[in-house]
């Protein structure tokens, strides 16, 4: 998920005064010369939404996973363990998943989590007038891409509560990665009651929202720059919640959290630039790989640019000279310096193999012209004129969008020298804004081009292929290519593994010879995390467990 870097714990309002933040931490430094098991954490985006139905970015996403618990629940190695449900059943054919609730699942106001709370989820989801960014994720449910459509009754859902603790999903045929896609928060149960009674309100505000897991959110009201996540006494398995309370701190700065952490502050922070190098003795460092791929997206639907950046954005020679003028090995060495590797391509290594070779080698095409990641200063010299010419134009003036954040203030400078000094003609003016902003600039296609990128939502290609189809309300650039979309039709319909390999290896070569999007690199994470926590569990992709199971003794 995730439409942004992910620099916290997964993933994508500035901070009004960092004198207050620093005020208010210190008075918790004051209070931590008891033993305590609240720690607190840096994250470098503000929260969104609490509603599951219309989480986009990796902010919400992570608050989502330690707050609401689902049918099941992603631990070490992309594991699937039981969450709600305690056990579950496949038919022969792949087609029903049979999933047996807990009777001790609460919610944190006392009552039961049930089937009926899933059914009433799920329909929610797909309904259109949700309008859920999420609906997508349950194609392949009987009946899901109809209802969505508005063309079948939400009731007509293949989703059934048989009693009050067995739930049966019914697919149009088998799913992959199905297992791994109910444990995310589009997925988990809603309680009804209070969903309807604060309508439009659900998930604006801490108080505005019912809880299943471990947490529960406090001190957030809808734009807050901190929250606090604290332990919910109503979870099933409570007495594994050995923390009684996380608080994020939203800072933009790494300089600010890397002070705040060494003045005992902050228990984890995020590192970037030379901070990685400076500080890899120290005890608290750690780097965790990533299955996120950072690119850039282009606008070929909307441009703010209007007509002239239109044409040119949907020239295939005007794309792909913007792409093969980065030098991504000597970006992720020289300026990131991050443990970050180059991107292959769109997919990101990690996600799949197939007799020992991983799916982004496989998709990986050796011709510059067409890998969507080489490096070919002339090839693009000569393909932007030929771009230019063949749209009309003799200049062009992009609008860079990005966050308001160290890293991507590291991505938009490179990015903006690399091709006015290559690309005669071209000038790149950059829009810093708040990421909640870019998120929205996103979804209402307000930008020319933007960095973004993918927090894979589950261990397999389709999670980064589905979303470059023409339908998918991630597609945000409005990218159309009909034979993509058609081997990605064969691949998220059949059974075959060596059909849908295929075909998803064809999806990705096309998209990359179109250069309909721009990657430039797999995330890789630095933090300072205090020695003293310990259970944290990173998964490349999938869901992380969270805060579940982490401990601190100080």
């Amino acid at each position: 998920m995730l439409l942004g870097t992910r620099n916290t714990v997964k993933t994508i309002g500035t901070l009004g005064s960092i004198s207050v933040a620093v005020l208010l931490l210190a008075a918790c430094g004051q209070q931590q010369s008891k033993p305590s098991s609240h720690i607190n954490v840096a994250i470098s985006a503000e929260l969104q939404t609490l509603d599951p139905d219309h989480v986009v970015e990796t902010t919400g996403d992570e608050v989502l996973k330690n707050t609401q618990e689902g049918l099941v629940v992603i631990g070490k190695h992309n594991q699937v363990t039981p969450g709600v449900a305690k056990s579950w059943q496949v038919s022969a054919d792949g087609k029903q998943y049979s999933f047996t609730l807990r009777r001790n699942a609460k919610w944190n106001n006392g009552k039961a989590v049930t089937a009926r709370d899933f059914v009433y989820a799920w329909r929610r989801a797909v309904n259109p007038q949700t309008k859920s960014e999420n609906a997508y994720r349950f194609s392949g449910i009987t009946g899901a891409d109809q209802i969505s459509s508005g063309k079948l009754a939400t009731s007509k859902l293949g989703v059934q509560a048989v009693g009050k603790y067995k739930l049966v999903v019914h697919l149009d045929h088998p799913l992959t990665a199905f297992m791994q896609e109910v444990a995310e928060p589009a997925f988990g149960p809603l309680q009804k009651a209070t969903v309807s009674k604060y309508g439009s309100k659900y998930g604006t505000d801490a108080r505005y929202v019912a809880s299943n897991g471990p947490f529960v959110v406090k001190k957030w009201h809808g734009t807050s720059d901190s929250w606090t996540l604290v332990k919910n006494p109503q979870y099933w398995n409570h007495k594994q919640t050995k923390l009684t309370a996380v608080t994020y701190h939203v800072l933009k700065t790494a300089e600010t959290g890397l002070n705040m952490y060494e003045s005992g502050q902050l228990d984890q922070t995020t590192l970037t630039g030379s901070q990685v190098a400076n500080e890899k003795r120290n005890k608290g460092f750690v780097n965790v790989p990533s299955g996120t791929n950072v690119y850039v997206q282009f606008n070929q639907k909307t441009p703010t640019g209007g007509a002239s950046v239109k044409k040119a954005l949907n020239n295939v020679n005007i794309r792909k000279a913007l792409s093969l003028t980065l030098n991504r090995k000597e970006f992720v060495q020289k300026t990131l310096d991050d443990g970050s590797i180059m991107a292959k391509g769109l997919v990101t290594s990690g996600m799949a193999s197939k007799s020992g070779t991983d799916f982004a080698d496989a998709a990986y095409v050796q011709n510059p012209r067409n890998n969507g990641v080489a490096y070919d200063k002339q090839l693009a010299k000569a393909l932007w004129q030929k771009g230019l010419q063949e749209v009309g134009l003799k200049k062009l003036a992009l609008t860079l969008t990005m966050d308001d954040d160290d890293t991507h203030d590291t991505i938009v400078q490179y990015l903006q020298g690399a091709w006015t000094s290559d690309l005669k003609g071209l000038d790149v003016t950059i829009k810093k804004v708040p990421k909640p902003t870019r998120i929205k600039d996103m979804q209402s296609g307000t930008f020319d081009v933007i960095v973004a990128g993918w927090s894979p939502d589950y261990a397999d290609p389709a999670s980064f292929l589905d979303i470059f189809t023409s339908s998918n309300p991630y597609n945000i650039g409005g990218y159309n290519n009909a034979a993509s979309d058609k081997q990605m039709q064969i691949a998220d319909t059949t059974a075959d593994t060596n059909t849908r390999w295929n075909a998803m290896v064809k999806a990705e070569q096309i998209i990359m010879q179109d250069q309909g999007v721009l990657p430039l690199y797999q995330l890789s994470t630095a933090y300072l995390r205090n020695p003293k926590i310990k259970g944290v569990v990173h998964n490349a992709a999938a869901a992380d467990p969270g805060w579940r199971g982490v401990s601190i003794n100080k």
